[in-house]
C-alpha cells in the first residue's frame, strides 16, 4: 500500500532561498535542502565564501551576493531568482550577526548593525519573497531566532542580540497571522548552543564550555545538522498544519535552564 508520508521530505522541483549561507547554519541548511532534492539559491554578503559553499553543494546550488541590509538589493536578488527559476517555494531567513552590547555603556553603531541585519534584513527578505508566495498561493518561510531571543535571558551583554532575535519570534507570529490564509506558512527555529563559527570563542573556552553543557540536558553541543533537520520539517509538507510557531532546538535547555 502506498504511503502518503514517504514523499514529505522530498523537495524535488522546489526552489529554496537560504540567507547567510556562506558558513555555519546557513551553509548546512542549504546543503540539507539540496540533499533532499531542492534547487537552492544561497544569499550572502561574502561573495567568495558563498560561491565556494555553492560549489561544494553542486549543480543544484546557485550563489548570489546580497547585502541583506539593502532592501533594494534584496528585492533585485529575489527578482533574479524568480526570473531564473520561475518560482520560490521555501525561504530560510538565517542571516544574522552577534555583537556584545553592555546595556549600561553601549556603542550605538553596534546596536544599529545588529538590528539592521537581524531584524530589518529578515523583514526585507520575508517581504520580497512573501509577496511572490502570496500571489502564487503557497510557500513556507522558516526564520532563525535564538534561544536567547525572548525565550530565555542569558545575560553576558547579549541584550541587543536577544532583542533582535526576540523580534524574529514576533515577526514570525505576525506574518503567520497575515499570510497563512494565503497558503504561506511562517515558522521559526530557535537554536541553543550549536557548534558554528559564531560560537567558536565559547567552544574554545574550557570553563565557559563546561558551564554550557551543565545547562543542556542532552549533555552535548548541538550540531548544525540538528537544526537543519528541524528546518527541513518546517519547510516540508510534514508541517502543513503548523504556522506561527518558534521551535527551540536546544537539547532540552529551555525547560531546565537556570540563570544565576
Amino acid at each position: 500500500m502506498a504511503s502518503e508520508y514517504k514523499s514529505l521530505l522530498n523537495f524535488q522541483g522546489k526552489v529554496a532561498i537560504v540567507t547567510g549561507a556562506a558558513q555555519g547554519l546557513g551553509a548546512e541548511f542549504a546543503s540539507a535542502l539540496a540533499q533532499c532534492g531542492a534547487t537552492v539559491v544561497l544569499f550572502d554578503i561574502e561573495q567568495a565564501s558563498v560561491e565556494e559553499v555553492a560549489r561544494r553543494i553542486g549543480s543544484s546550488a546557485q550563489a548570489i551576493s546580497c547585502d541583506i541590509c539593502d532592501k533594494q538589493r534584496v528585492e533585485q536578488c529575489v527578482a533574479e531568482v524568480i526570473e531564473t527559476h520561475g518560482q520560490i517555494d521555501i525561504l530560510v531567513s538565517n542571516a544574522g550577526i552577534h555583537r556584545r552590547v553592555d546595556p549600561l555603556d553601549f556603542n550605538e553603531d553596534d546596536v544599529e548593525a545588529i538590528f539592521a541585519v537581524n531584524m530589518k534584513g529578515c523583514l526585507s527578505i520575508c517581504g520580497a519573497v512573501g509577496r511572490f508566495m502570496i500571489e502564487r498561493g503557497s510557500g513556507s518561510i522558516v526564520n532563525v531566532s535564538a534561544l536567547g531571543g525572548g525565550l530565555v535571558g542569558l545575560g553576558r551583554s547579549g541584550c541587543a542580540y536577544g532583542m533582535s532575535k526576540g523580534g524574529i519570534v514576533s515577526l514570525t507570529r505576525d506574518l503567520a497571522a497575515e499570510w497563512t490564509k494565503h497558503g504561506v506558512r511562517v515558522n521559526a527555529v530557535a537554536p541553543g548552543w550549536i557548534r558554528t563559527p559564531m560560537t567558536s570563542a565559547l567552544q574554545n573556552d574550557a570553563e565557559r564550555a563546561s558551564a554550557v553543557l551543565q545547562r543542556v540536558p542532552a549533555g552535548r553541543w548541538g550540531e548544525p545538522k540538528d537544526v537543519a533537520r528541524v528546518v527541513l520539517f518546517l519547510a516540508s509538507g510534514a508541517s502543513s498544519y503548523l504556522s506561527g510557531h518558534t521551535i527551540p532546538v536546544d537539547g532540552g535547555a529551555l525547560n531546565t535552564i537556570t540563570i544565576s
